[in-house]
């Protein structure tokens, strides 16, 4: 146990010492990404939002789907129950993403990822926060294209590419700006061939011939015990900060069986 939360402080203490003041040559978030063993593969996203993000999900997963190492292949089939999209639990091997006025948090989207025993992404999540997307500010194209497509970036080992709102566009969504751009650029799609440039004994993704454990990182804990203490409003199940950089934050939590799991916050402007 201490030695896995050592190596994962490590990596990300490695990532943040790449930060200049301007953009983040490579941007890939620590070494996370899906085990595999072919050169390309689907990973499905069940999308569970409601229909005014439809268009907006689509667009995203079209957007990354320029990738010539991964293809997400959208389930437009899943719950849009509020349990569901309250939970927003990914299933073993795929990810699931979720909106739902989750509250005055200070976060407008979120990414989470679980890792297995290898290091490997088995599942994933992403969480897009009506409370503030309904608001004038939010409520318009480019902020929500935006958020989503970040989001889904997050959930296949992308960071970000730069995280101060007062440099020149890079023209991403993995960058900070203000208003934001809705699309993945040329740098992100080269990363993750960075990323994906070996193959792995296994596939942690569905339909893979192996798979990692894991349903979305549920926590059971009572309020403010183990895994769901957090001194962060909306932190619940989140675990321990690992840093903020302007506007991002990544929490970490561990389960007793080893498994990690990852929360990559996007913090609204002013929070």
């Amino acid at each position: 146990m201490k030695s896995k939360h050592a190596t994962l402080l490590s990596l990300t203490a490695l990532a943040m010492a790449s930060v200049g003041s301007s953009a983040i040559a490579s941007h890939s978030w620590g070494d996370y990404h899906w085990a595999r063993t072919t050169a390309s593969f689907d990973l499905t996203i069940i999308n569970s939002t409601t229909s005014e993000w439809d268009p907006r999900v689509s667009e995203a997963i079209a957007d990354w789907n320029d990738s010539s190492v991964l293809q997400m292949v959208e389930d437009t089939g899943g719950s849009t129950s509020r349990k569901t999209r309250r939970q927003c639990r990914g299933g073993t091997g795929t990810i699931r993403i979720c909106n739902l006025e989750y509250g005055n948090t200070g976060w407008l989207g979120i990414a989470g990822i679980s890792l297995d025993s290898n290091g490997h992404i088995t599942t994933g999540y992403t969480k897009l926060n009506d409370t503030y997307f309904n608001t004038s500010y939010y409520n318009n194209y480019t902020w929500r294209q935006s958020v989503t497509c970040q989001e889904l970036g997050h959930n296949v080992g992308l960071d970000h590419q730069d995280e101060d709102f007062n440099n020149q566009s890079l023209f991403t969504c993995m960058d900070y700006q203000d208003p934001p751009f809705e699309a993945p650029n040329a740098h992100d799609f080269e990363q993750l061939e960075t990323i994906y440039n070996h193959l792995d004994s296994y596939d942690s993704y569905a339909g893979g011939g192996g798979g990692g454990g894991g349903g979305g990182g549920g926590c059971n804990a009572p309020p403010g015990k183990g895994c769901n203490k957090s001194d962060m409003p909306g932190a619940v199940g989140w675990g321990a900060s690992l840093g903020r950089r302007g506007n991002a934050e990544t929490f970490i939590r561990i389960d007793p069986d080893g498994t990690m799991h990852l929360t990559h916050v996007t913090w609204a402007i002013g929070h």
